[in-house]
């Protein structure tokens, strides 16, 4: 294990009268003012907090990514709380206590068994052990893609260097959560190598929880493990289109099940009635868009992520429409 210093990185809404999200990462809070608190909540709402973080210290400065294996895979953005209370306060407003908590080689973890979304952590080693972390990602009104590309990264290596596979169809490739119970293998076998999945990430409610960067290849590239369909809870919401696929021991997010719209079939009928023709072609895009298998690209093993990073198509999505219940 080694460790390097701190270095530089290249059904919930917004509060309704929140500042701006890139305001809130460098505004100046009034001099009447002691505290800037951020309001936070995993995505089910569950579970709900408070974070006051004095005015003299910036969002952008304090927080920061590791690069552990579990990190790497929730796509962890971490804020320390200091042992001093005047430098951060956290407070649960909800649900406190009752969290899934995994323990990883490094770092011990706590998540939502109903929706999947990491809260808090504390690191063993490294150069934050022993600090209270919180999950950035579960805060409302932050922008997650401007903060992500300014704040730093600690390095620690947890596991031997291995070498990274190349991006080429004749290779398969092996997933899997951090913990290795849902497993699974993607084929890219036949494939032209200037063709590539698609992958895409979004900073919508959910994704931005998660950190889900999507990969997405049809089902019969994909091979799951049976632990894939026994050893995860599938969380659904609104709509309740698709399924978002987690460890139930290590709660990473692995993969996606796609079910569209809960009224489909009535809606292809009353098309097939009104426009017959019409009725053919948008059947056959829903049945390609159904036959989809979504996985998360964070939990495959030995890939090059400055490659395929540089393929990722982003889309700002925001918040919108997000509700939290009381």
């Amino acid at each position: 294990m080694s460790t390097r210093p701190l270095t530089d990185s290249s059904a919930a809404s917004q509060a309704p009268n929140s500042a701006p999200p890139t305001a809130l990462l460098t505004q100046t809070i009034p001099q009447t003012t002691d505290w800037v608190v951020f309001k936070g909540n995993c995505h089910c709402g569950r579970y709900r907090f408070e974070y006051s973080l004095p005015k003299s210290h910036r969002l952008v400065d304090r927080a920061f990514r590791c690069t552990c294996t579990l990190c790497s895979m929730k796509g962890y953005i971490w804020l320390p709380r200091s042992s001093k209370p005047d430098e951060g306060k956290l407070t649960w407003t909800r649900g406190e206590g009752r969290l899934i908590k995994y323990e990883s080689p490094l770092v011990s973890d706590e998540f939502c068994g109903n929706c999947g979304t990491g809260l808090q952590g504390i690191h063993s080693h490294g150069p934050l052990k022993g600090l209270l972390l919180v999950n950035v990602r579960a805060f409302q009104g932050v922008n997650i893609f401007f903060l992500e590309s300014l704040v730093k990264t600690v390095y620690l290596d947890d596991e031997v260097a291995r070498e990274l596979l190349p991006w080429t169809p004749d290779v398969m490739y092996h997933g899997r959560c951090h913990c290795g119970t849902v497993r699974f293998e993607l084929m890219r076998t036949g494939r032209n190598p200037e063709e590539s999945w698609p992958v895409k990430e979004d900073n919508c409610s959910s994704c931005a929880r998660d950190a889900f960067i999507g990969m997405y290849p049809t089902s019969d590239y994909v091979i799951f493990s049976d632990e894939a369909y026994t050893e995860t809870f599938e969380y659904l919401y609104n709509q309740r289109a698709h399924g978002l696929c987690h460890c139930v021991t290590c709660g990473v997010m692995v993969f996606m099940i796609v079910y569209g719209p809960p009224d489909l079939a009535e809606r292809l009928k009353n098309l097939e009635e009104r426009d017959p023709e019409r009725y053919k072609v948008v059947k056959k895009i829903i049945e390609a868009k159904l036959n989809l298998q979504p996985v998360n690209l964070r939990t495959l093993e030995r890939v090059d992520w400055y490659e395929i990073r540089q393929r990722i198509e982003r889309t700002d999505t925001g918040t919108e429409g997000y509700v939290l219940a009381d």
